[in-house]
């Protein structure tokens, strides 16, 4: 089968693999090496392309249907990922037993007091020295009604199918916060212009009650040619390692 060629907006998951091969010593390779997807379900799961290193590749989902789609494209490919039914806030492994683990557009429809454990969970199921790569939406992102209705400070509520979704949205300390317990090896963050929405004139004149700038609103109507300039997506990505045991935390 010809190498998994993942979704545009997985690119980053591409960069972790590549720091990780960076980061090995000579004669070290990372066949054999354990990592965990926390949130694995996809039609074309990013976890494939550690398994095509040679890697022990798991992860888990806490949706069924999202998991199916990741055991569908196992079948075809042939990859040998171990997939579970699993919550990143209560991973089920023990203490220690990952050399790497990572999320991606996962953690962020966790409310903010759950992403706080779900970090925690996967630092304390990661090796001593290992490896994690992880991210969330900042709050720099406009406009941020079209992460939905606000109920808590940066938590917004949209309704979806089958029911609601939260999006946690953090301010840049608020995210170092969430780290703090780590070693942080490089941080980057990635601004998508013009993330897609087909907006007419009326919802871009409602949009002015959340203009970036003070402006008239004939000044904003004037900027609706330009509306793709200004409609951003933010996320703030962290790619850590862990420090060894910090007292009272395993």
């Amino acid at each position: 089968m010809n190498p998994t060629i993942l979704r545009t907006n997985a690119t980053s998951v591409y960069r972790f693999l590549s720091r990780l091969n960076a980061a090995l010593g000579e004669g070290e390779h990372l066949r054999g090496k354990r990592i965990l997807d926390c949130g694995a379900g996809s039609p074309i799961p990013p976890l494939a392309i550690f398994a095509e290193q040679g890697m022990e590749a798991h992860g888990i989902d806490i949706s069924g249907p999202r998991l199916e789609q990741s055991r569908a494209f196992r079948e075809r490919s042939g990859l040998a990922l171990a997939l579970a039914a699993g919550d990143m806030r209560q991973l089920p492994y023990g203490n220690e037993v990952f050399d790497y683990v990572y999320e991606h557009f996962s953690m962020c429809h966790l409310t903010k007091a759950d992403t706080a454990v779900a970090v925690g969970e996967m630092r304390r199921v990661l090796r001593p020295g290992g490896s994690a790569f992880l991210g969330v939406v900042s709050q720099e992102s406009w406009p941020l009604s079209s992460f939905g209705e606000e109920r808590a400070p940066g938590e917004r509520w949209s309704g979806e199918a089958g029911g609601e979704r939260c999006h946690s949205l953090f301010e840049e300390a608020e995210a170092d916060r969430l780290v703090a317990d780590w070693e942080v090896t490089h941080k980057e963050k990635i601004t998508v212009v013009g993330h897609p929405q087909d907006l007419s004139e009326a919802e871009w004149e409602a949009l002015h009650a959340e203009a970036p700038a003070p402006c008239s609103r004939e000044s904003w109507m004037a900027r609706y040619p330009e509306r793709d300039r200004l409609i951003r997506y933010v996320h703030t990505y962290y790619y850590l390692t862990k420090r060894n045991s910090l007292p009272g935390k395993p």
